[in-house]
């Protein structure tokens, strides 16, 4: 207990120091921000953007995390706050609502599922399939339900980014679970078909994630209140 405690008091001079150093430097203050790949992809660096624009003087550090590491660096006051999947297990966290996305199936055109308007997940589970960032919450996920369904995931190939995922599909590799949101317009560039999963997890809802709201920084509440104000309009 005590070798925890003397860890946050720690963490803390350490904060205070990095901030006061900042303020001495001209600059008003620094976040460090841990996301994943889904939200780094789709609307985060726009709403980060868009808070730099009217606050100059802060400073934010936005790092790729997968969903359990993104956790684990907020428990760990190793990070201001994280973005990620409300699916995690956020157990002693803080959370705000941030925005939402929908997963679907990356086709290529000549590809026998191409022409349906909607799938299930169990339907694409004959396939071989593109695996993309292993160890995220969303292949995670992709195996619980194939085990439920009493199958299991062929992957043939890993790659960590959408990108190299829709490259593979149109090189007719395989198919890929990607967010639409983050995947169209790859797939425009390719010719893709995007075919929407009806499984009830294929909503993605995000949150950001914090200690609490006591713990953070004046710049770090700042730009939580901003996530959430821009999720909210």
């Amino acid at each position: 207990m005590l070798l925890r405690q003397a860890r946050d008091v720690l963490r803390t001079m350490e904060r205070m120091r990095a901030e006061l150093s900042e303020f001495a430097s001209g600059v008003r203050g620094a976040v460090r921000v841990f996301a994943s790949l889904s939200v780094l992809s789709e609307f985060l660096p726009d709403d980060v953007g868009a808070f730099l624009a009217r606050h100059r003087s802060v400073r934010v550090s936005l790092e790729e995390r997968v969903s359990s590491e993104i956790v684990r660096g907020v428990r760990e006051g190793a990070v201001d706050f994280g973005v990620c999947w409300d699916a995690t297990d956020l157990a002693g966290l803080a959370t705000l609502a941030y925005r939402a996305d929908h997963l679907c199936v990356a086709l290529a055109p000549s590809h026998p599922l191409a022409g349906r308007r909607k799938l299930a997940f169990a339907e694409t589970l004959p396939y071989e399939q593109i695996e993309i960032l292993p160890g995220s919450m969303v292949q995670a996920t992709l195996r619980r339900a194939a085990a439920l369904a009493g199958q299991t995931l062929r992957h043939r190939i890993q790659v960590s980014t959408f990108d190299a995922a829709c490259r593979n599909v149109a090189a007719g590799l395989g198919i890929a679970v990607v967010p639409r949101e983050a995947a169209e317009t790859y797939a425009q560039a390719r010719e893709l078909r995007l075919v929407p999963l009806t499984d009830a997890w294929a909503v993605r809802r995000f949150v950001v994630c914090m200690r609490s709201r006591e713990t953070l920084t004046a710049a770090a509440r700042l730009l939580v209140d901003h996530l959430h104000r821009r999720a909210g309009a």
